[in-house]
């Protein structure tokens, strides 16, 4: 099967989201225990600690190209054939006297241990007998799920686990859901919505605590970012505390604009003051990207991304003038793939090295927005490409300030001098 666009078509099959990885072919995804990493890595007032070889630890402590703090049992040959629950039992409580500031610790279990059906539970509920604080067990080994997408719903049932019923906030007070503060993002985005005279309680997770965790529901309202690995727990939240919640997004001039409204509109807040605030960002923007825009104008762009942020920076690109010829998301869901639709030339869900291979080779795209794991692909076979999540030294790509980081971003690769040789492929 191929799939056909306005460049001619790609010898590849179209997979739709939610498949197994194919037997013997390189895949993108992460597995299970990196995407619980990946949502909890961040969260502060709390012990990490994973149960499993040296290996899963190195693993595990690059989250979103910062690291984050991240203790490990180190199992080894004895404590996969005796058990390796009494050298567990001594690290928490090594961890915990070591942090006495904590308030609880995350678990993780790996492949070695969850082959070998290591307990981790029990050896949790009697550290939290003695210690009177939390224990959550992450039952995340790598081969529990075909994706990251598994450990990111085990991360926010855990953290569901956490929040507690309390009263709400007087003041206009929301919560940022599946934001991750890439690059310091949600700086921009707390900016805006403080224009507006909202506060923000917790970032989730991207910069958060555990004692801001459990005080969820003082906020009075949810904006849920990333739909793919939080709304279930945005649901959560509204079933059972009465929560509501509203999909936002803050990438790009259109989206962050109608994103500011609907949370003016949500919290009954002035429309003079949210229109004036957008006249303003809007104008500076326009003005800083106007002589810029014949430079993006008619040029092909390829993402191959978390699904999160397919549709956002597919929509975003086509603001800038740019054509975007295809989209692959690395552990996509039909609604990501709707969202994405409109702005893309075609969908597929996980591709493979030689696909993403032969897609450059067909479409020549003039840039490319991929994860950091193929971006050195893209680049030695000649292709201007900016990597995701991108390094805090070019800072967020979020908001209004967000967009001109990335058009600076953009504008750098498309006019550096390496990528005016012939591309490779």
């Amino acid at each position: 099967m191929s799939v056909c666009g306005a460049y001619g078509c790609v010898p590849l099959a179209a997979k739709p989201c939610g498949l197994l990885t194919e037997p013997g072919g390189m895949s993108q995804r992460s597995c299970a225990y990196f995407g619980a990493r990946y949502v909890l890595g961040p969260v502060k007032e709390a012990l990490h600690l994973v149960h499993g070889p040296v290996g899963c630890l190195s693993y595990g402590q690059m989250v979103r190209g910062q690291r984050e703090p991240l203790l490990g049992t180190a199992t080894g040959e004895a404590e996969i054939i005796f058990g390796g629950l009494a050298r567990l039992r001594r690290a928490l409580y090594e961890g915990l006297s070591l942090f006495p500031e904590v308030r609880g610790a995350f678990l993780y279990a790996t492949c070695a241990t969850g082959l070998t059906g290591e307990d981790l539970s029990t050896v949790a509920r009697e550290v939290e007998e003695e210690t009177k604080k939390r224990v959550l067990v992450l039952d995340c080994p790598g081969f529990s799920h075909p994706t990251q997408a598994g450990g990111h719903a085990l991360a926010y049932r855990a953290l569901s686990s956490l929040v507690r019923e309390g009263e709400r906030a007087a003041a206009p007070v929301v919560n940022l859901v599946g934001e991750y503060n890439v690059a310091g993002e949600a700086e921009e985005i707390v900016r805006l919505l403080a224009a507006l005279g909202v506060r923000v309680h917790t970032v989730l997770t991207g910069k958060t605590r555990l004692s801001e965790i459990e005080t969820l529901t003082r906020a009075r309202l949810n904006l849920l970012f990333c739909g793919s690995t939080a709304r279930d727990f945005a649901e959560d939240l509204k079933s059972r505390f009465g929560m509501p919640w509203i999909k936002v997004s803050f990438y790009g001039l259109s989206a962050t604009s109608a994103s500011l409204r609907k949370v003016a509109e949500a919290l009954g807040l002035s429309g003079s003051a949210v229109e004036e605030l957008i006249a303003r960002e809007e104008a500076g923007v326009r003005e800083w990207l106007r002589p810029r825009l014949p430079l993006f104008s008619g040029k092909r762009a390829l993402l191959v991304l978390g699904a999160g942020r397919v549709g956002p920076l597919a929509r975003l690109l086509r603001e800038l003038g740019f054509e975007v010829v295809g989209a692959a998301s690395i552990f996509g869901t039909p609604r990501d793939h709707e969202e994405a639709a409109p702005y893309s030339g075609f969908l597929t869900d996980d591709p493979g090295d030689d696909e993403v291979e032969r897609l450059l080779s067909l479409l020549k795209p003039d840039l490319v927005l991929t994860n950091a794991r193929e971006v050195w692909r893209v680049i030695k076979f000649g292709f201007p490409a900016l990597s995701f999540p991108q390094e805090k030294r070019r800072g967020g790509y979020a908001g209004y300030r967000g967009l001109l980081n990335l058009a600076r971003d953009i504008e750098r690769v498309l006019t550096a001098p390496v990528f005016r040789l012939p591309p490779l492929v």
